[in-house]
């Protein structure tokens, strides 16, 4: 079998390559991407308490320790976020959770991935007042979330945020794709059941093994 000749590609064409590309993906999916995100900022931010930030601000004026600056600041993000749309939003939610064990800080956790799954362990590590740094290898994350959180319910929430929907950039692409934004609503609507029923499976098979 004759094999056609293979040629380094030129710089032009590279360049032209990788900005067609990068047009493409921003004016299809960037829009819904960063209004998106900008939701979930708003709704983890807001409202403002002034009566609690003044509070703490005093508390930390009076404390020379950095580490005791630090456990109040973790402490005030967590307070915010809790009386955030977003922590109202997971309360809320709370009751559809628990039969898979979760509380309001998993739910609310669950619901911030929605714009990237990664975002998942900053948020718990914001809950349970830890700061937005902490990462899967992180001990403290680790030995707070063993106290707070039984097995089984951690075996439910690990099924869930790996099945249910993706990311939102992935999910936009997929869309626009697909044709049309009807798909989305069948992929929203088969993953979040699969992730449910699933976790649900996991929850109960766990509890049996783990009691």
């Amino acid at each position: 079998m004759e094999m056609p000749k293979y040629r380094l590609p030129s710089l032009k064409l590279i360049w032209h390559t990788v900005v067609t590309k990068t047009l493409m993906y921003l004016k299809k999916a960037g829009t819904f991407i960063a209004a998106a995100s900008i939701l979930v900022w708003f709704l983890s931010n807001y409202p403002h308490n002034q009566e609690l930030e003044n509070s703490y601000a005093l508390k930390i004026e009076k404390i020379i320790d950095k580490d005791e600056i630090t456990v109040l600041e973790n402490s005030l993000a967590e307070a915010n976020l809790e009386q955030s749309y977003l922590g109202r939003i997971g309360k809320f939610s709370e009751p559809f959770f628990a039969p898979l064990g979760f509380d309001w800080k998993m739910s609310v956790a669950l619901q911030t991935g929605l714009a990237a799954k990664e975002v998942v362990v900053s948020t718990l590590g914001v809950l349970y007042a830890l700061g937005g740094d902490v990462d899967e290898q992180s001990s403290s994350l680790k030995e707070i979330i063993s106290k707070n959180i039984s097995f089984p319910s951690a075996v439910a929430f690990i099924v869930v945020v790996m099945i249910y929907l993706p990311c939102l950039a992935a999910s936009v692409v997929f869309t626009r794709e697909a044709g049309g934004i009807k798909y989305f609503f069948y992929l929203l609507a088969f993953t979040s059941i699969a992730a449910y029923s699933l976790s649900f499976i996991a929850f109960n098979t766990a509890s049996i093994f783990y009691n």
